[in-house]
Formats: structure tokens, sequence, C-alpha cells
């Protein structure tokens, strides 16, 4: 808690009396906000402020000030989410939204799902998903279901790729940094009338450092990441389009409690979406057509568990995904959108699992606009899992804006479910006994939140808070087998305040309060109760970007196994702040240089207990374009 008190001060000090240097030199100049435009929270793009779902939008111009490589590292500080490695560059990462379990948001990469049909749960690792050619990260809080069936119980992150625009423009630069870290990538684009395009390539390596946080061997990374996109406009109405996104990594990998020599994970994913889209009957039908297909692959080698008797294993999956969505824009207050989807996905473990399931999905969505003030959106879906059975899931949203005084009025209710994982469905136990249960239910989640936005001064300053609740029931675990024997809660509230005093200064402060519990009244694992974000950035002589962030995570409960003992034992991580810094300046039209310091003070801290954190450390490189 006083490293909580001592970051606030700071960042209010910063805020209020640093920063009206600056701000009154500029006291003349007149901001123009662009209108924010959402997908994920409708399937229709829409303004953020007739969205009444709670909502973050990561810009492609927020990603390049920042600096990052990875996704992972660019939604820390992101209010209401909790980013957690076991290790450092490479190693598994999860994301913890609104306190709900990791594997309770689901991630879409251009809308098409990439959860991992070999996970344990299903879930996603964050690991070696690069920032490269991403146009912006949309995040949507609360029970999802209605729109995006099963694995949204929590909310649902949606990587939207880049489209190529105006005439052809080429890049390529190299980024160097402590650990021996090297990244050296490239890409292109380029847009007419008829046809778009972009792509980008990119390649990281790192000798790291140990997983293992008090180990001494290097835990080595390296990736090659590629991504492309093209359109074709075969008419006004009618448009084509294909994405893949594809990446392969090598990790180096220990356990929490020692070094392991030359354990490592080869990993390769590859993700596909062809869509086709077309309007009728004078724009009031618009149906859009989507396959997606997604191919996984996770091979470990050299483990040291002789107990298993087993060195080396791997895991193969498959998703199908069919969707077919139409739009009716029935009148100029109300749209109605119906869909159809179908799913497919498969899992070979190379030993004694190779099982698939499939799901038939129907939902219908009513956006309802009145008197340019009220936006309303209620939905419902129905959802047949081959296993599991079926599920029924419902959300209804409320904005009310008033624009004359700049106030925003939000709240939602829905509920959300996730089915099954194979490996929990059909798990076969190598020592014998319970294992996977195909007579599981999904579990079940339903929440709520409301909220309040208020802009001051003309857009001069924004500030929000929202309280939020969610309630899981039959969560699956394991217990003698796997079964539905879990249930837990997560509440809380998220507020931020916003200040753009000018078109080149912006300031950002978040703080999430998150109460959670189990059904044995204690804290889920590795949620904060209080986090703070701060960010500001600084765009100077129409060259240069500075970018300043610093990020306070309270303490958070954990658990590790006690080898000595065979018991699993309670820790308690403790709190720590961590100040990066960024900036980029433009030596020409053609040149660009950039660093970064992150961890600038140095802080020791844990993510996961037992699992090491970097140091600070400094990046720098250059980039050309052509």
């Amino acid at each position: 808690m006083k490293k909580l008190l001592n970051c606030v001060t700071v960042l209010l000090v910063f805020m209020f009396f640093v920063l009206p240097v600056p701000i009154f030199a500029q006291e003349g100049s007149n901001s123009v906000t662009m209108e924010e435009v959402v997908v994920t929270a409708t399937k229709i793009p829409t303004p953020t402020e007739k969205v009444g779902s709670s909502t973050t939008v990561i810009t492609a111009k927020d990603i390049e000030a920042k600096g990052y490589t990875t996704v992972k590292e660019v939604l820390k500080g992101t209010p209401g989410l909790d980013v957690v490695s076991s290790g450092g560059p490479g190693q598994m990462t999860s994301v913890f939204l609104r306190g709900a379990n990791s594997y309770h948001t689901l991630v879409l990469i251009d809308g098409i799902k990439v959860n991992d049909p070999t996970g344990m749960n299903r879930g996603f690792n964050y690991a070696n998903l690069t920032v490269d050619n991403i146009e912006r990260i949309e995040i949507l809080r609360g029970p999802q279901s209605t729109l995006y069936g099963a694995d949204a119980m929590g909310g649902v992150i949606n990587i939207i790729t880049k489209k190529g625009e105006d005439k052809p423009k080429f890049y390529m630069g190299s980024e160097g940094g402590s650990y021996k870290t090297w990244k050296e990538f490239a890409g292109a684009s380029m847009g007419s009338e008829r046809f778009n395009a972009s792509l980008s390539l990119s390649h990281n390596s790192s000798d790291g450092f140990s997983a293992f946080d008090d180990g001494k061997e290097d835990d080595k990374w390296e990736n090659t990441a590629g991504s492309i996109r093209i359109g074709f406009n075969l008419s006004e109405d009618t448009d084509l389009n294909f994405t893949t996104r594809f990446y392969k990594g090598r990790t180096h990998l220990d356990y929490s409690s020692e070094d392991v020599e030359d354990y490592h994970v080869e990993e390769q994913n590859a993700f596909y979406r062809f869509q086709a889209h077309t309007t009728l009957l004078d724009d009031l039908w618009e149906h859009t057509l989507t396959y997606g297909y997604n191919n996984y692959s996770r091979d470990y080698h050299n483990d040291p568990a002789l107990w298993t008797g087993i060195h080396d294993y791997g895991y193969d999956g498959k998703k199908h995904e069919i969707s077919w969505q139409n739009n009716f824009y029935l009148h100029e207050t109300n749209t109605l959108t119906l869909g159809l989807e179908y799913e497919k996905e498969e899992m070979d473990d190379h030993e004694d699992l190779d099982e698939s399931a499939y799901t038939n999905s129907f939902f219908v969505h009513d956006q309802v606009k009145l008197g340019g003030f009220s936006f309303t959106t209620i939905g419902m879906r129905y959802d047949d899992h081959e296993e599991a059975g079926s599920k029924t899931t419902f959300r209804i949203t409320q904005a009310f804006l008033l624009k004359d005084l700049g106030t925003k009025f939000k709240g939602s209710y829905g509920t959300g479910f996730r089915a099954p994982s194979l490996n929990e469905l059909y798990y076969v136990n190598p020592w014998g006994g319970s294992g996977g249960n195909p007579d599981l239910d999904p579990e079940k989640s339903k929440g709520w939140d409301i909220g309040v936005e208020q802009s001051l001064f003309n857009n001069w300053i924004n500030i929000g808070i929202t309280y939020f609740y969610n309630a899981f029931d039959d969560l699956i675990v394991w217990d003698n087998g796997y079964n539905n024997v879990d249930e837990a809660k997560t509440k809380g509230v998220e507020s931020f305040i916003k200040i753009t005093p000018f078109d080149d200064l912006s300031l950002k402060l978040n703080y999430t309060y998150t109460d959670t519990e189990d059904n044995d009244g204690k804290r889920l694992l590795r949620r904060p109760l209080n986090k703070v974000g701060f960010n500001t950035c600084y765009r100077f002589l129409k060259r240069g970007t500075a970018n300043f962030d610093v990020l306070y995570v309270g303490e958070r409960d954990d658990s590790y196994w006690d080898s000595m003992t065979f018991t699993t034992k309670d820790v308690v991580l403790d709190d720590y702040i961590l100040v990066n810094l960024s900036g980029s300046f433009d030596i020409s039209k053609y040149l660009q240089i950039f660093a970064r310091i992150e961890n600038l003070f140095g802080e020791k801290y844990n993510e996961a207990y037992g699992y090491g954190t970097p140091a600070s450390s400094v990046y720098g490189g250059l980039k050309v374009t052509f």
C-alpha cells in the first residue's frame, strides 16, 4: 500500500505541477478530436460514445509510441486487465480480464477465434504474438457469449490487422538491446479503389534470462512472425478479403523451482481468414460470409520430468470456423443482425488423445437508437456443442448520451458460457485412474456493470468510472479427474482520467480495484486488488515522440508445489512499480531512430511465483521507409 500511495503522489505532482508549463504555452491551440469507432462490441462499426459496453481501444499510434515488440507488453497498464508471464521472452503468458480466469477471455484476430484447442483449458498464450501489422486492439469487458459464443465469459480481445492505403510504401529496420536481443523487420502496403494489401515480416531473438527466478542459465527465445492482408473491391457493393498471420517460435524453459538446461518448446501457429462481403437492396441488407482456419503445433523436447517416462511430447490442433452474418438496416433507428456459425476443433497429443468436437450456433442482435441520446442493444444466442449439449445466452446494454453536458451513462447485463475443452473431455491419465470427463457441463457466468463518463472543457479532460460484478458457476477443475465443482465471484471498480490539453500531448491515468473470491472464500491467484497505470505521450517538432509509462501492481496471492512435502503452499507476491521510457525521432522522411528503457529503476519483482522478470534494460534501432 505504501508503494501505491507513493506512485499516486508522484503521478499527481507530475500531472498538475510539471505539465502545466507546456500546457499554458499552448493555451491558444484548438484540439480536434476524431470520433473513435469500435467494431467488436456489436460486430458493426459503431462510435464508442454510443456503446453501452465497457471498451478500450489501443491504436497503431499508441503501439508505435510505446515501442514494444509483443502484444502482451502493450496490454499491460490497460484498465481491468492483468498480464502474467512465467518468465522472460517467449514464456507462457496469460491475461486476466476483470479477475476472470485467463481462458475466459476470447482472443480474435480480425474477428476469427484463435484460442488454442490443444491447451488444457483452450486458453491463449500471448508469448509469441507480435505487434507487426496491427492497426488496433479492441478490448471488450464482461460476458460476451451472445455475439461470440464459448470462451467469452470474461470478455474479448480483438486484434485487427492494418489495411493497405494510398501509394506503395515499404519499410525495413532493425533493433538491438539488452540480453543480446535483436529484431529485424520489414513490410509493405498499398491501396487503391480496387485493391489493397499490407504485409509484414519480423524475426526476434534473445538470449533472455533464466525463467527460474534464482536461475543461472539463460533461457533463449527465437521467433519469426508474418502477417498478410489483401482485399479486392469487385464493385461498390462487393469485396473479398484474405488475412493470414503466422509465427514460429522456440523458447527454452525452466520449472518454477529449478534451472533446466536444454528443455525447450517449439511452437507454430498459422491463421487464415477468407471473407466475402456484399450489400443488397440499396444497402438495406448487408451480409458477410467468413471462413477461418487455425493450425497449431507445440513440441516439447528434453523435459527432465523422469517420473513421467516421457522426455519429448507434443500437441497438434486445428480449428475450422464458418460464419454467415446478416445486418438488416430496417430504419435509421434500428439495425438487426442475424448470424449462423459452425465451429470444429481438433486435437492430437501424439499419444492417446486424438479427438474433435463441433458447435453449431445461431444469434440475433438488435441495435435501437432513439432521439440521438439513447442507444440500446439486446441479443440472444443458442449454441449446441457436440458433447456438452446446448446453451442459451443473452446480453443487453444501454447508453444514454447527453452531448450538451458531455455526459454518458452506460450499463450492461449478460450471461456467458465456456464449453469444455477437448483435453477436459477426453484426457487420458498416463498413471491410470480418472482423466477426462465427457459428461462435463459448460461453465457459466453472469455479469453486469454500470458507469458514467464525463468530458470537460471541450474534451480537454475526460473522466470515467465503472462498477462491475461477475459470478462464475460450474467451473471445471481437476478433482480426481475433471469435474464441475468450482465457483467464483469478481467485483470492482475501473476508473480513468484523460487530459488532452493540445493535439500533441496526452496524459492518461487509470485505477482498477478488483476483489475476487473462490468458493472457499479465498482470493483468486495472481489478481491484484489494486492496480494503477499512467501514460503520457508528447509529440514534438512534428518529428519526435516521447512516451512515459508507470505501472503499479499491488500484492497478489499465489501458490506453488512443494516437492519436499508434496503439498501446495500459499504465498503472497509483493507489489511493484515499473517505469518505462520510449521515444522516436524522424531524422528525415525516410529515416527514423527509436529507443526505449524498460524497468528504468531496476525494480525486483515477480509476476508469477518462482519465475524471473527482466532487470533494467535498454533497446534501440532504426527504421527506413521508402
